[in-house]
């Protein structure tokens, strides 16, 4: 997945890069939509290695590691999924009680999404960080004649 943004700090091999509205960069699909509207227009500012010729002020593109994301999603989503539906259907299995077995969906939708987020961050830890691999855009000084 690639992300514009803009330097707004150089410091030896760091740069710090700033992108506006970050949920807009993957169109409609609001996976990474604020929880108020007041917040969908606050900056997320991110330091990444700094690798290509750019100055403070110029347009970057970030690319963040595919490897992995499909896996990470799949387990963040997935594993609270299982576990609603096995704690609801093993218990409906040997109580036949809809009330209980809501409860034990309940428990089960909590439990494995708390295991889901250790293992989310070790997958992340393996899938590497996001890094910049184009400078665009840049503003040429204007000079006067």
């Amino acid at each position: 997945m690639r992300q514009q943004g803009e330097i707004i700090k150089i410091e030896g091999r760091q740069a710090w890069v700033k992108f506006i509205n970050p949920s807009s960069a993957c169109g409609s699909c609001k996976g990474c939509i604020r929880l108020t509207p007041a917040d969908q227009e606050k900056e997320k500012v991110i330091k990444l290695d700094f690798n290509i010729k750019a100055e403070v002020g110029d347009k970057v593109m970030i690319e963040y590691p595919d490897r992995g994301i499909f896996q990470a999603m799949l387990i963040l989503y997935g594993l609270p999924f299982i576990g609603l539906f096995l704690g609801y259907f093993l218990t409906y299995y040997f109580t036949k009680d809809d009330a209980v077995s809501a409860l034990a969906a309940v428990g089960g939708l909590i439990l494995f999404g708390a295991a889901a987020r250790p293992l989310a961050r070790r997958l992340d830890r393996k899938i590497g960080k996001p890094h910049i691999v184009a400078s665009y855009c840049q503003t040429p000084s204007v000079q006067s004649h």
